[in-house]
């Protein structure tokens, strides 16, 4: 099963932050997934409103939730783009077991995937239609001092600079972390496109 090579092989550096997860977490992090594939807001700003959600409910939020809503957001964009019917059940389960889900969470996490992927897929493919790739991406680091002593400094924070097709700006900010994550992504697909060209070229 293809889409099982490709969670595996796309999301192995983030099966340590998996077992944070909790069922109250998941529901959130699936609702705010799907707020945003079904619309153009951007990531920070959802993930701001989940964090809000789970402040005011009570619930412990995991020390690594970014990562584990790019988890859930890459296994349902990946799941979204293949074809109906070609991913069974089992086969679901056990990547996501693999993926070091527990069972509840398994078990909620499949039933949407497969119980709500028409209605996603639609959502999907129209808003994947509308967004339009960045005419230019620049970025710095961003180092901010937390008090006179030049030994103390805080986390660097990395901002991109976004210019779109339509020449307005968008700038985010974003952990170091998650900016080398965004590195190896980029680099996992270059290497895969490599692949596909190199097979394409085999054939002639």
């Amino acid at each position: 099963m293809s889409v099982r090579t490709d969670l595996l092989k796309g999301l192995q550096n983030y099966a340590i932050f998996v077992p944070q997860l909790t069922r109250p977490v998941l529901r959130v992090l699936i609702q705010v997934s799907v707020h945003y594939i079904e619309s153009r807001v951007c990531a920070p700003e959802i993930l701001d409103l989940a964090i809000t959600k789970l402040s005011q409910t009570g619930f412990e939020i995991p020390e690594n939730f970014r990562e584990l809503f790019s988890v859930i957001l890459q296994v349902m964009q990946l799941f979204l783009r293949t074809p109906k019917g070609s991913v069974r059940e089992e086969d679901l389960r056990e990547c996501l077991k693999q993926l070091n889900f527990t069972d509840e969470c398994i078990g909620d996490f499949s039933k949407v995937l497969l119980n709500y992927r028409e209605s996603l897929t639609l959502n999907y493919c129209d808003v994947k239609s509308m967004r339009s790739p960045p005419k230019r991406l620049q970025w710095c680091i961003n180092i901010s001092l937390m008090d006179s002593g030049i030994e103390r400094i805080a986390q660097p924070i990395i901002v991109l600079h976004i210019m779109m097709q339509s020449g307005e700006y968008k700038t985010f900010e974003i952990p170091i972390t998650m900016f080398h994550r965004l590195r190896y992504f980029v680099a996992y697909l270059l290497r895969e496109f490599h692949m596909i060209e190199s097979r394409q070229k085999s054939r002639k």
